[in-house]
């Protein structure tokens, strides 16, 4: 549809030429994929910024954490915008929200300013989410959608697939900051499209309200809670500023518990969860949530601080374990549609939980080839599962909470994308931590494998013509550097290990809905 013409009325099929609509479909397309692209990106160089800033775990994962909390947040902001401004004016906003975040973090003065950009940066991922699939379920017919909704899963799974080479690249050829500015040009060109072929606002479209109550506590919760689990893990469980966080987040999570069973206007549907099925699949989808994001948060840290990858070569890694899914999105999309959802679910949650196990096993040593076939394995299982997800959790459902059950399952598995990273940033601290400790005090210098290390390397030092007054402190900032890279391995052992239990979990959980009635249609 073209800027000129108006929005139509709701439930009409827009009557705009073919070739509309499907620039239409590539505008919602790229909106869709810009965000995920650039959050992939800047995951490849956390790397970089935790050098450039000298900070830990405790305070980088804040670049994955805070653009996911953003995004979760302002999904619940989407129905508003569109209602009030319109599909074409949201997007433009989200658009327009995206780039200012790109260039603040292209320019940003210190490391606050950069987790500033990427919130930014998640707004505009929370606002066209949603919107995009709106775009395509507006323009075309259900006899048309397959293939619409086909080129847009392509474009969304290349995202995350292409965002870590590109990010790489970029780093290996100019600079870390690069990485925030990357992406825009494909935000300007879905901006460019969107503004003359997406749909404006309809002319007898009601005024909607935002429940401004239930959208503050639901982020003071979910702020509260973050910020608080991080302090007491670096200051301690008696810290009273953590403590106070946490308490003040259970406070405000039974405020918006007992809000949004009385109002009228919930902004999420409480009584969702009192259906078994669809609390089991939500506690599902969190893991998934954790799982999906904290994969992709862990992997490029690994290779990049641990095995000391370039860029470009993280990059590519990925690359090689995310095409698996543009194969297998396709056949699990038909398997979701021929048997009980719960079973691919399921074997995704299996395959995950080996691909973690496997995953659980790295070395500073460990082969390029064995990190891709293991990471592509969960890759496989996320595949399966995803497109099977929403569908197992609204089996049960009655017909009039169907409305609100896909928005809050993607909510729910958004939210535990945030709570995983942040749970394993604290697992990858403390582990460290320990394990260096734990290292440093078993060592002497003098016999055994520590005598020998430390001769080999002042050998070496010896024969590259380092004095002898050089050679022992040499000698011992390579040692510290070897047992700082073997403790680093171990703690990322525990990271992987954690989803594997937690992947286990999820599996078993989906076991137990078997046999559960599927909603007749």
């Amino acid at each position: 549809m073209s800027a000129a013409n108006e929005a139509l009325p709701a439930g009409a099929v827009a009557r705009s030429p073919e070739a509309d609509r499907w620039l239409a479909t590539v505008a919602a397309m790229l909106g869709m994929m810009t965000p995920i692209m650039a959050s992939t990106m800047a995951n490849v160089a956390i790397a970089d910024i935790i050098g450039a800033y000298g900070i830990g775990q405790d305070r980088v994962h804040w670049l994955q954490t805070g653009f996911l909390a953003a995004t979760t947040v302002c999904m619940l902001l989407n129905a508003w915008f569109v209602h009030n401004f319109g599909v074409r004016n949201t997007y433009l906003f989200a658009a327009a929200m995206f780039i200012a975040g790109s260039v603040l973090g292209q320019f940003a003065p210190s490391f606050e300013w950069i987790v500033v950009a990427r919130v930014m940066q998640g707004i505009c991922a929370g606002l066209l989410q949603p919107l995009s699939l709106q775009v395509i379920f507006t323009l075309f017919p259900p006899a048309e959608r397959g293939k619409a909704l086909g080129l847009f899963g392509f474009g969304t799974m290349m995202g995350p697939a292409l965002g870590p080479l590109y990010g790489g690249m970029m780093i290996d050829a100019f600079d870390w900051r690069f990485v925030f500015t990357g992406a825009v040009p494909f935000m300007v060109l879905g901006a460019i499209i969107g503004a003359r072929y997406l749909p404006g606002k309809r002319a007898d479209a009601p005024q909607a309200r935002l429940n401004w109550i239930s959208l503050g506590l639901v982020t003071g919760m979910i702020v509260g809670f973050l910020n608080g689990i991080t302090i007491v893990q670096r200051e301690g469980w008696n810290d009273v500023t953590g403590l106070s966080m946490l308490l003040a987040s259970g406070l405000l999570m039974i405020g918006f518990i007992e809000y949004e069973c009385r109002t009228r206007t919930p902004t999420l549907n409480v009584r969702l969860f009192s259906v078994r099925s669809f609390a089991v699949v939500s506690l599902i989808s969190v893991v998934f949530g954790m799982g999906m994001f904290g994969s992709f948060y862990l992997m490029p840290i690994f290779v990049r601080t641990v095995q000391g990858f370039t860029g470009t070569k993280a990059g590519l890694l990925l690359l090689y374990a995310d095409t698996v899914t543009i194969f297998v999105f396709p056949v699990a999309g038909w398997i979701a549609q021929r048997v009980n959802p719960v079973y691919p679910v399921t074997a995704g949650a299996f395959l995950f939980c080996l691909s973690s196990l496997g995953l659980s096993q790295i070395q500073v040593d460990t082969s390029f080839t064995a990190l891709v076939a293991w990471t592509m394995l969960g890759r496989v299982g996320f595949g399966i599962a995803l497109p099977a997800l929403t569908a197992a959790g609204l089996n049960g459902l009655d017909r009039d909470l169907l409305p609100y059950g896909a928005g809050t399952m993607t909510f729910i598995r958004m939210l535990g994308g945030a709570l995983g990273v942040n749970m394993l940033a604290i697992i990858l601290d403390n582990r460290t931590d320990h394990y260096a400790a734990q290292m440093a005090v078993t060592q002497v210098d003098t016999t055994g494998a520590t005598g020998q290390l430390l001769d080999s390397v002042t050998s070496v030092l010896a024969r590259e013509g380092v004095s002898t007054f050089e050679r022992a402190p040499y000698a011992m900032i390579y040692f510290e550097d070897v047992i700082v890279a073997r403790a680093s391995a171990l703690s990322f052992q525990d990271g992987y290990l954690a989803l594997a239990v937690a992947f286990g979990v999820a599996t078993l959980c989906a076991l137990s809905l078997v046999g559960v009635r599927r909603e007749s249609t």
